[in-house]
């Protein structure tokens, strides 16, 4: 044996290195998989067989046509005076479709396809079935329709599903690339790079669901300001958890708002055929959130703004408040920290690891 070689200690033999390797990429790969699987689940069991749930419907009618739609499952019947107010309802957003008989006899359905296609053509075969057993004709408006280059409805799911992607790895990478924040002057530093970089991601997102596809164009400020107060909601939530509570906690709420809150969001299967568990979530959130206030933007005159509004608001509130409280906390460790060194005190006995890692 040479002089200079050592023998490999047990713990570090080229086989132990081995087997540890291989355990790591298993449990990696585990891992990937269980993701997979959730995700296939949650878009399966969100979309695949979509069915009425609860559906909220203004009705101008005879009290007999009334009370038969009150004995059908999954409606929430809301009487109005006359056809104008039933459609003044679905366009204030504050049913999802509404049935008016009229003096000239017959049944006006109106629906809203900006509010979602399959809710729209739902409510549509509610209306004809009522219209058929009524012996009505059936006269079908549309008070919100989408544009033509997106008559599916669903270019705002994808446009909110995809910046929460990139939202939440551009939190990630800003935490990787600016190291963790310990100072106020770092926090706000970090917030103005979140901020920049949301103005970025939102703006070139509206710009290609606007002037280069046609789907979003008639008001792409209102569209831009929702999708970076989304971003900022993501992203603040996502730094905001990490700085509070590490990077583990990040990732967990990153898996929750995949694997849960995309099939919530009511995107190509909106809120009244969803489950009772996805439509739980559906205002809580952001993506449901996103989605629906971009739509109330869209196509509906900013009626029914204000809820999602203030959800995605608190969630980018939530995030600074968890960021600002860590930031403050970690300064006022450091003060007692060197206060106690000047006075002699051993050093051991405050320890960083005693506060999480503000990413």
């Amino acid at each position: 044996m040479g002089r200079h070689h050592r023998p490999e200690e047990p713990g570090h033999s080229p086989a132990f290195r081995d087997r540890s390797a291989v355990r790591t990429t298993t449990l990696a790969l585990a891992g990937l998989t269980l993701f997979v699987v959730a995700m296939v689940a949650s878009y399966a069991g969100a979309f695949a067989n979509p069915m009425l749930h609860h559906m909220s419907v203004a009705v101008s009618a005879p009290e007999s046509l009334v009370d038969g739609l009150r004995a059908e499952p999954g409606l929430q019947i809301t009487p109005v005076a006359d056809a104008e107010a039933a459609r003044e309802q679905v366009y204030q957003r504050h049913v999802d479709t509404a049935f008016a008989v009229t003096p000239e006899g017959d049944l006006s359905i109106y629906v809203a396809g900006g509010g979602g296609r399959s809710v729209a053509a739902a409510a549509e075969k509610v209306g004809r079935t009522t219209a058929g057993q009524a012996g009505l004709p059936a006269v079908v408006e549309d008070v919100a329709p989408t544009s033509a280059a997106d008559p599916s409805g669903t270019v705002e799911f994808y446009a909110v599903i995809f910046i929460s992607i990139g939202a939440s790895l551009g939190a990630a990478l800003l935490g990787r690339l600016m190291g963790s924040v310990r100072t106020p002057a770092t926090l706000a530093l970090r917030t103005a790079s979140l901020a920049g970089f949301s103005a970025v991601l939102a703006g070139v997102v509206t710009l290609y669901v606007g002037p280069v596809l046609g789907a979003l164009t008639g008001h792409p400020g209102q569209v831009f300001g929702v999708l970076w107060l989304y971003a900022m909601a993501v992203g603040g939530a996502v730094t905001g958890v990490a700085a509070a509570f590490g990077t583990a906690a990040s990732i967990v709420l990153g898996l929750f708002l995949v694997v849960v809150g995309n099939a919530a969001a009511a995107g190509p299967v909106g809120r009244p055929l969803l489950s009772g568990f996805y439509s739980t979530f559906t205002t809580v959130v952001p993506q449901g959130s996103g989605v629906s206030l971009l739509r109330s933007v869209s196509y509906f005159g900013g009626n029914g703004a204000q809820a999602p509004l203030l959800t995605l608001a608190a969630w980018a509130g939530a995030g600074c408040l968890l960021a600002v409280v860590a930031t403050a906390a970690r300064v006022n460790y450091r003060a007692r920290y060197d206060l106690w060194s000047q006075c002699g005190g051993q050093r051991g006995l405050l320890r960083s690891r005693l506060l999480p890692s503000s990413n």
